[in-house]
C-alpha cells in the first residue's frame, strides 16, 4: 500500500495554516462555511467584545456613577449643603450615605445587561452600512464615508436602545439614602414605571439630543485619532514592537477625551432630560431650549461640563482595561478552539 492509499479520502484533518485537529472541526474551504459556522464566528466575536467590556466597564463603574451624579444632582431633593463637590468627596460619601460600598456600582448592572444587544447590533448592522456607502470603485472608505456609516450605525442604534440607556440613568442617579426605598431598582422596573407615568415619549426623552451629539462626537474623534496616529512611526521594526498596540489604544483614548470634551454639554443636557419628570422629581424643564436657559441663568455656563474631569479620568484606564481583558478572553477561545480567528481589537 502507498502512502496516497493510507491518506483518508476525506476533508483533509488539517487546514492549509497548519493547525492541529481538533475532534470537533474539520478545515472548511470558504464555499463550504455553513449557517452555522457563522453564528459560532459571530458569537466568539460577541463574546471577546462584550465580555471585555463588561469587563471594562465594571471596572471603572465607580467614576461613571459620581459622574452622571454631578450633572444631574441640581434636580434631586439634596439640599445644597448635602451635594457633593468633586469626585473625591463624592466617593467618600456615597458609601456613607448609602449603606456601603455596593453604592459606587449602582447601575452598574443595568449598563452591563444592554452591552449585549448593543454590541451584537454593531457588529450587524455596522459592516452592512460600510458596505452600503463604500465608493463604487471598490477602493478604501474615506473619512465621508466611515463617518456616514458611523453616524448611520449610531442613530438606529440609539433609536433602538434608547430605553435601556434612560433607565440605566434613572437607576444610576437615584440617590436614595441607606434603608429608604428607591424610586427605580430594576431595568424590567425602570422600563414599567417610566412607560405608565410618562408613555412613550417618556422612553425616549432627550433622544434627538443623542442623535445631534452623534455627528460632532464622530467627526472630532476620526479626525483626532487620524491626527493623533499620524504621529506614531510607520516603519516594520516600531509597527512590530510591543509597545505598538498601546500607542495605538493611546491615541484612540485621546481621541474619545477630546470628541466628549467638545459634545459633553449636549451629554449633560440630555441627562437631565431623562431625568426631567422622573419618579420623586418634579417636570423643571418644559423643553430642551428652556433646560439650556435655566442651567445658564441659575448655574451658570461652568454647569454643562460638570463631571467632564471625571469622564476623561474613567476614560484612559477603561480602554486600557477593555484592551487587556479582550486580549485575554481572545488567548483563552484560541487555546479552547485555535480555528476561530479572533483578532486583536488594535
Amino acid at each position: 500500500m502507498t502512502d496516497s492509499d493510507k491518506r483518508p479520502s476525506g476533508p483533509s484533518s488539517l487546514p492549509p495554516s497548519g493547525l492541529p485537529h481538533r475532534p470537533h472541526y474539520q478545515y472548511k474551504d470558504p464555499w463550504g462555511i455553513t449557517w452555522w459556522d457563522r453564528c459560532y464566528a459571530f458569537s466568539i466575536q460577541l463574546l471577546c467584545a462584550g465580555g471585555s467590556g463588561a469587563i471594562a466597564k465594571t471596572a471603572v463603574a465607580p467614576l461613571e456613577r459620581v459622574k452622571i451624579i454631578l450633572q444631574v444632582q441640581s434636580q434631586s431633593s439634596l439640599a445644597t449643603s448635602q451635594r457633593y463637590q468633586g469626585l473625591r468627596h463624592a466617593l467618600k460619601h456615597l458609601p456613607e450615605r448609602e449603606g456601603g460600598w455596593r453604592s459606587l456600582y449602582r447601575g452598574n448592572g443595568a449598563n452591563v445587561l444592554r452591552l449585549v444587544p448593543e454590541v451584537g447590533f454593531k457588529f450587524v448592522v455596522h459592516d452592512q452600512f460600510k458596505v452600503m456607502f463604500a465608493p463604487a470603485d471598490g477602493g478604501a472608505l474615506g473619512l465621508l464615508e466611515r463617518l456616514a456609516a458611523g453616524a448611520a450605525t449610531g442613530v438606529l442604534k440609539t433609536l433602538l436602545f434608547y430605553p435601556l440607556d434612560l433607565s440605566r440613568v434613572r437607576i444610576t442617579a437615584d440617590l436614595a439614602y441607606a434603608g429608604a426605598p428607591r424610586n427605580y431598582t430594576t431595568i424590567r422596573q425602570a422600563l414599567a414605571t417610566t412607560f405608565s407615568q410618562e408613555g412613550v415619549r417618556g422612553l425616549y426623552k432627550g433622544v434627538l439630543l443623542s442623535m445631534l451629539g452623534i455627528v460632532p462626537y464622530l467627526s472630532c474623534s476620526m479626525t483626532a485619532y487620524d491626527t493623533y496616529k499620524q504621529q506614531l512611526p510607520v516603519d516594520k521594526v516600531s509597527r512590530a514592537q510591543w509597545w505598538y498596540p498601546l500607542a495605538k489604544m493611546g491615541c484612540g483614548s485621546a481621541a474619545a477625551v477630546s470628541a466628549q470634551l467638545v459634545t459633553y454639554p449636549l451629554d449633560t443636557v440630555r441627562r437631565r432630560m431623562q431625568l426631567n419628570g422622573a419618579k420623586g422629581m418634579s417636570v423643571t424643564y418644559r423643553s430642551v431650549v428652556d433646560c439650556v436657559k435655566h442651567m445658564i441663568q441659575t448655574e451658570g455656563l461652568p454647569a454643562f461640563y460638570r463631571g467632564a474631569a471625571v469622564n476623561a479620568l474613567k476614560t484612559m484606564p477603561g480602554a486600557a482595561i477593555q484592551f487587556v481583558a479582550y486580549d485575554f478572553i481572545k488567548t483563552t477561545v484560541v487555546v479552547l478552539d485555535p480555528t476561530t480567528g479572533v483578532s486583536s481589537p488594535l
